[in-house]
Order: structure tokens, then sequence, then C-alpha cells
């Protein structure tokens, strides 16, 4: 993805990019991992993801049905940065689980793989709330950051568990 600046409509895209790829990877990993425990966490996460992707489908509609969505960041500074986060994030890149559920070879490079998406998606959603003109969009950012951060707890959590 090629952005030169970013605006509520954008961001909203790019998010629900990030979800779509999160129902893929925990739904893919759900069927594949050994542990149950794991299972059972990837299968969650999998009906939270898409959870949060309608949340977003929807918010994203409003906006771009509005005269809202043009507005965007005015501060480059800000739209580099969150390029940047785009860039380098786990799932904000169409097809990246594929990538990625290849390279897994053992429940623990599952967890560990999560775990990274997880603060990945807590950066971007609290930049993305913090720089959204749009209030739902804001709303929407500021629910999903925090629910990403129970995600990353449950994650780091059971990761420390089977670490034992």
């Amino acid at each position: 993805m090629k952005y030169e600046n970013f605006n509520d409509a954008e961001v909203l895209r790019i998010a629900v990019n990030m979800e779509e790829e999160g129902l893929v990877f925990y739904s893919s990993l759900a069927k594949s991992v050994k542990n149950a425990k794991v299972k059972e966490i990837f299968s969650i996460l999998a009906n939270e993801e898409k959870d949060h992707l309608n949340n977003f489908q929807k918010v994203y509609n409003e906006i771009t049905t509005s005269r809202d969505a043009a507005q965007g960041c005015e501060d480059y500074t800000v739209d580099e940065y969150i390029r940047h986060l785009v860039e380098t994030g786990v799932f904000t890149q169409k097809g990246e689980v594929k990538r990625l559920t290849a390279e897994i070879k053992t429940d623990l490079d599952a967890l560990r793989i999560g775990i990274q998406a997880e603060k990945d998606a807590i950066l971007f959603y609290s930049e993305a709330a913090k720089n959204t003109k749009n209030k739902e969009g804001q709303k929407a950012f500021e629910f999903l950051a925090s629910e990403e951060k129970k995600h990353l707890k449950l994650l780091a959590d059971l990761l420390r568990v089977l670490k034992k």
C-alpha cells in the first residue's frame, strides 16, 4: 500500500484489513495448533476479530457516505508515522497471514506472532484514535485498542504457562 497522507476513511480501511487478516490468522491457527488450550484461545480470538471487523466495517460505511470521509490529518509528520506503522505491521498488508502461517512450526511460534500482531494493533489503534477527526471512528479505535490489550494479556499469559 502506498499512502501520501491519511484521512479517516483510509485509516478505517486499514483497520478493516487488519481485522480481516486477524480473523484469518486466528481461524487458521485454531484448526492447526496442537495444544487444546491454545486452540480454544485462538477460536475465541477469531470470534472477537470477527466482531471487531463488523464494528469497523459499520463505521467505515458510515464515514464514507458522509462528508467526513475527506477529512485528513494536517500534520505530515503524523502521516509519515502512521505510514510507518502500516508498512511494518503484522496484519496491515493483505495476504500477509498466508506467509506468516507457513513459518509457524510450533504452538509457541503461533503465540509469539499473535502477541506481536496484538502489539501492532494496540499501537496503530491508539495512534488512530488520537488523530481521527470522526467521533465514531475515534470511539471505535479507542475501544479496539482496549480489546487488543486484553488479547495481548491473554496470549502473553498463555505463552508464559506453555513455556514452563
